[in-house]
C-alpha cells in the first residue's frame, strides 16, 4: 500500500525560474521510503552537499478500522477456472495505514511547489484503485485521506557550515485491507440439479383432472392465497 501511495504521488516536478519568471530547469522530486535521518545520511554527494529536493515516506502504524466491520463474515465465493468449483475468499481485515511524509528542500519556492502539487487534490481525499494477486479481475477502491496540515520548519539558527534547508511534515491515512491466505485449490463445489418447477394451489394438486372437470362452474374467485413452487 505504501508503494501504491508513492506511485500515485511520484510525479511532482519543481521548476526553476529566472528573473523574468521564465522556466530554466525542471527537477523531478525523488520519493524514497526511509526516515528523515536516514535520508540526510544517504543523500550526500562526495562534497558533502545534500541532494535536494526529496520526499521521505515512513510507515506510521496500522490500526484496525471498526467502522468498516459490520459482523463476523466467514468469506465469500468467487468464480474460478473450474466450472464445477468456486474459489473461497476469506474475509479481509479493514485497516488504516498511516503514512508519514517529510519534505526536504533547499529553497522556499521548491517547498511551496511540492505542497501545491498535492494539497489541492486531497479535498478531502483521493481514491487509489488496486487489485490483489488472488483477485486480479476485481477492483478495490481505497480512500487516502490527508491529515489536513503541513508543519514547516525553517533554518532560523544554523552554523556557517550547515546547508540551509526547509522541512515540512504531514501524514496520510490509507484505508486499505489485509487479506488472509487463500487455499491453493478451489473449495466450493457447484452442483446442478435438473428439475421442472410449476405453480399449483394446494387444493388442485390433490384432485385428478376428471374431478376438476366436474367442479367447473361459472364462478370466479379472487384470492390472495400463496402459490408455492413445487417440483413435478
Amino acid at each position: 500500500m505504501i508503494q501504491m501511495f508513492a506511485s500515485a504521488m511520484d510525479d511532482i516536478v519543481v521548476k526553476r525560474y529566472n528573473r523574468e519568471r521564465d522556466p530554466q530547469d525542471s527537477i523531478r522530486v525523488r520519493f524514497v521510503y526511509a526516515p528523515k535521518q536516514r535520508v540526510l545520511a544517504d543523500l550526500l554527494d562526495k562534497a558533502q552537499n545534500l541532494q535536494l529536493p526529496v520526499v521521505a515516506l515512513t510507515n506510521g502504524g496500522i490500526a484496525r478500522d471498526p467502522n468498516r466491520v459490520f459482523n463476523k463474515i466467514q468469506g465469500s465465493y468467487m468464480a474460478s477456472s473450474d466450472p464445477t468449483r468456486s474459489n473461497k475468499l476469506q474475509q479481509p481485515v479493514p485497516i488504516d495505514l498511516t503514512i508519514n511524509m517529510t519534505i526536504l528542500t533547499r529553497f522556499q519556492e521548491d517547498f511551496d511547489q511540492i505542497v501545491t502539487n498535492f494539497v489541492p487534490y486531497f479535498d478531502p481525499y483521493i481514491i487509489i484503485s488496486w487489485r490483489t494477486p488472488s483477485m486480479p479481475d476485481y477492483e478495490i477502491r481505497s480512500q487516502v485521506v490527508w491529515s489536513g496540515n503541513v508543519a514547516a520548519t525553517y533554518p532560523y539558527d544554523i552554523n556557517a557550515t550547515t546547508v540551509a534547508r526547509v522541512e515540512g511534515t504531514t501524514s496520510f491515512t490509507f484505508k486499505g485491507w489485509l487479506f488472509k491466505a487463500r487455499p491453493s485449490t478451489p473449495e466450493g463445489i457447484i452442483f446442478n440439479v435438473n428439475s421442472n418447477f410449476s405453480t399449483e394451489s394446494g387444493l388442485n394438486s390433490l384432485l385428478s383432472l376428471d374431478a376438476l372437470d366436474e367442479l367447473t362452474t361459472e364462478r370466479v374467485y379472487l384470492s390472495g392465497q400463496p402459490q408455492p413452487r413445487v417440483i413435478n
